[in-house]
């Protein structure tokens, strides 16, 4: 198969106009001019996109696909306000609901250009749901879980999942990894055997981490909405916390939870310069979550700090619970404008989200060697955008066309491992329709409550 397009983004060198990129079975077989390929490989079929572009599928580092359904239900809220009034919606909703709600948020993925997402679930309805669509990505086991007494229970629980997920994922494009979901829903023994057990059995981490200035002076001060209200909702009212006097990184680091590598940690916040050391000595990577951190009123991540010392990020969306959408372009487009705000200055630019989004969320999983850009002998996870609205027009520059004016709608084609799962508006591996006449009812449901 031969793609071709006015503007083709290979991200690991400078884009080619009226470019095209040619593809065998899973994996990209040669990419350069058009006229080029198409001379090359006489006897390929040849699907042109026009005025459009290009490039890698996204990488979304951090996503909730079974938290689709809350999309509008906890808004404007502060963090602390909102995850009580989510945990609280969740009780309403069985396991049949959930499984709908993901593959709700698989069908906005593959929308949005997204082919491998690093999705943290407790009861794996992502990982059906990213099964059956097609998607590549990491699907990571959350454990929670305060009482020191009962480590031992939830790590027996949790080896015997794993293994039931593992088999699941079993010849897909998914792998499974292991998720503590945070300082405050996971003790400290639990921290330490988890990871650890994680390691010595090679899975990858991820860990939510420093998000909100609630979760900081839960660390830090033992005070705040998370230890009172959160906890009585979540049934941990009679449990004591002592503060640690430390920031949530210096904390995590106490406990030896960075030990190994191998660290995925989402949103940081609320850090500092010495946090952002202690971050780099352990090779931690970052999710950077920019809409979802504005609208709860998290803060916003000094990226500058991060990419200063050389840590590997990648843009997350986080939930259509926290962000009401699962669009990188407009991740990527307020995340820039956030940092440029926040700077000053013109240090940011559209090329430098776009890799964060593309080749930079590989790196920070792994995954780069597989996908991330349009290289030879990767795998062929590519997107196109359209770019011939009136908005649009004209593309001088790729890379800010796709930051500035493009968004989830303008995604023409959706392509993982060489198999098509959306173009043209249409979905080849989900019934939409079906999809979305299910869900109506459980958004009701939580409407209700």
């Amino acid at each position: 198969m031969l793609l071709t397009a006015k503007w083709v983004l290979p991200i690991s060198q400078r884009p080619i106009e009226d470019g095209a990129v040619v593809t065998e079975g899973p994996k990209i077989k040669d990419i350069g001019k058009f006229k080029t390929m198409n001379n090359k490989y006489p006897d390929e079929e040849v699907i042109n996109f026009g005025k459009a572009i290009i490039l890698p599928g996204f990488v979304d580092l951090h996503t909730h696909l079974e938290y689709s359904v809350f999309r509008g239900a906890c808004d404007d809220l502060g963090y602390a306000d909102w995850k009580i009034q989510l945990t609280k919606k969740s009780e309403i909703l069985k396991k049949g609901d959930w499984i709908l709600s993901a593959y709700l948020g698989a069908l906005e993925a593959i929308q949005s250009g997204i082919t491998t997402i690093a999705d943290i679930t407790k009861g794996g309805a992502s990982l059906r749901a990213a099964k059956d669509a097609g998607l590549r990505g990491i699907i990571y086991y959350e454990v929670t879980g305060m009482d020191h007494t009962k480590v031992p229970e939830i790590m027996i629980e949790t080896e015997n999942n794993i293994d039931k997920w593992i088999n699941q994922a079993s010849g897909t494009n998914l792998t499974i990894g292991f998720a503590p979901h945070s300082p405050y829903t996971v003790s400290p023994p639990l921290y330490r055997s988890s990871t650890g057990w994680a390691r010595e059995h090679n899975f990858k981490i991820c860990t939510h981490l420093a998000g909100s200035k609630a979760e900081y002076d839960f660390v830090k001060y033992g005070s705040g909405r998370l230890p009172n209200e959160y906890w009585d909702t979540v049934g941990w009212g009679d449990i004591l916390w002592q503060p640690t006097g430390v920031s949530p990184v210096k904390y995590l680091e106490e406990w030896g939870v960075f030990d190994g590598g191998n660290m995925l940690a989402v949103h940081c916040v609320q850090v500092d310069e010495a946090d952002i050391d202690i971050l780099k000595k352990y090779d931690v990577s970052v999710a950077y979550c920019p809409r979802c951190n504005a609208k709860l009123g998290m803060g916003i991540a000094p990226l500058s700090g991060f990419l200063n010392c050389q840590l590997r990020i990648g843009m997350g969306t986080d939930s259509p619970a926290s962000n009401n959408t699962m669009d990188i372009f407009d991740e990527m487009r307020i995340g820039l404008l956030l940092q440029r705000g926040i700077t000053r200055s013109s240090g940011f630019t559209a090329e430098d989200f776009v890799y964060m989004a593309t080749l930079g969320g590989a790196r920070a999983i792994n995954l780069h060697n597989d996908i991330g850009s349009l290289d030879q002998g990767k795998q062929a996870d590519i997107i196109a955008v359209d770019m011939s609205h009136s908005h649009q027009i004209p593309t001088r520059d790729p890379y800010s066309a796709l930051v500035y004016t493009a968004n989830q709608e303008n995604v023409v084609l959706t392509m993982v491992a060489g198999r098509i799962l959306y173009r043209n508006c249409k979905y080849t591996t989900l019934d939409e329709a079906e999809i979305l006449k299910k869900a109506e009812p459980i958004r009701r449901k939580l409407k209700m409550e």
